[in-house]
């Protein structure tokens, strides 16, 4: 049987997918030897294809379950293409969102519609972000098996003791004001679109829920609950909630339970209780644009301003064009 030399090997496989980067570790010994050997160098090469890389080690997206995945793996690879597959569901295949006119931004051209989608893509991979630094805290993780749904039971109720509350990785608190810094940091274009991202996850929430309307007295707050998760779990919970099969959509709100809690303790006054991440968005919103009276409005407009218009990324152009206004 021909082998091939060690060099043919890399270079081949620096152009695989993680599930091809699998697949060539099974053909022979000395090939899953010689791949684990470089399995970081070869991770490395690939992350130039996400637009924001992770902080260091990610949380896996399974039912039920987020588990930390190592830097610099394949399976790290896997979960990130993974992410980057499902963000594009979200996107094209929802039966709640229309990329060809998004809430506010009006009827837009297939160019825009490309431009919005990288714009989007972008955002998810930074709420993505902040979801993996609950995986990267100083004082480290939970252990796997406090991700499991057999647990969830103890996150519900307001007087919850704070102690189980660390061991959450859905809330994990010691990773908060790591997760406030990065969005107290964003440019203004990141923020804009995280921002629009985060409004417009909300309407397709209102949509897949409009026989809750009249009924539920709390469907305001589940509204928010609801945009603080995507912006706390990233892709992995709203692709849950939109695309995912009924245990998925059943896990979204067990772990909105949750963030329902932590709303009522915020509101109820209690000393532990922090605030949310989606009021730091709200803050850094703020502060780039003055305090708009009317921040949806604000919002889709600067949107539409960057989608529409041909203009650098960076922030210095952005202030610029609006000095020229």
């Amino acid at each position: 049987m021909a082998s091939f030399s060690r060099d043919l090997i890399l270079e081949i496989a620096q152009n695989l997918d993680a599930k091809s980067l699998f697949k060539l570790c099974e053909t022979s010994r000395e090939n899953n030897m010689l791949l684990k050997t470089y399995q970081r160098s070869l991770s490395q090469l690939r992350l130039a294809e996400f637009p924001v890389p992770p902080p260091g080690d990610v949380l896996s997206s399974e039912l039920y379950l987020r588990r930390p995945i190592k830097h610099g793996s394949f399976q790290m690879l896997l979960e990130l293409e993974n992410r980057r597959s499902r963000v594009k569901e979200i996107l094209t295949a929802s039966p709640h969102f229309n990329i060809g006119s998004p809430p506010g931004l009006g009827e837009l051209t297939n160019p825009q519609q490309e431009r919005l989608c990288a714009f989007l893509y972008r955002a998810f991979a930074q709420c993505d972000y902040i979801a993996d630094i609950a995986a990267n805290v100083p004082c480290g993780t939970p252990e796997a098996q406090w991700y499991g749904h057999q647990f969830m039971k103890w996150w519900g109720g307001r007087e919850l003791e704070q102690g189980f509350r660390e061991k959450d990785p859905y809330t994990n608190y010691p990773a908060r004001p790591a997760q406030k810094e990065y969005i107290r940091n964003l440019s203004k274009q990141d923020c804009i679109m995280i921002y629009y991202l985060i409004n417009m996850m909300g309407s397709c929430f209102v949509k897949s829920r409009e026989d809750w309307i009249l009924s539920d007295p709390v469907f305001d707050e589940r509204i928010t609950v609801f945009e603080e998760c995507v912006l706390r779990h990233g892709s992995w919970y709203a692709w849950a909630h939109f695309m995912g099969g009924s245990e998925w959509v059943s896990m979204t709100i067990d772990i909105a339970s949750v963030g329902m809690t932590e709303l009522h303790r915020f509101e109820y006054g209690n000393e532990d209780a922090m605030c949310s991440l989606l009021s730091v968005l709200v803050e850094r919103f703020n502060e780039l644009h003055e305090s708009p009276d009317n921040r949806t409005k604000t919002v889709q407009q600067a949107a539409k301003r960057l989608i529409t218009a041909d203009i650098d990324d960076s922030d210095d152009r952005d202030q610029d064009e609006e000095n020229q206004e």
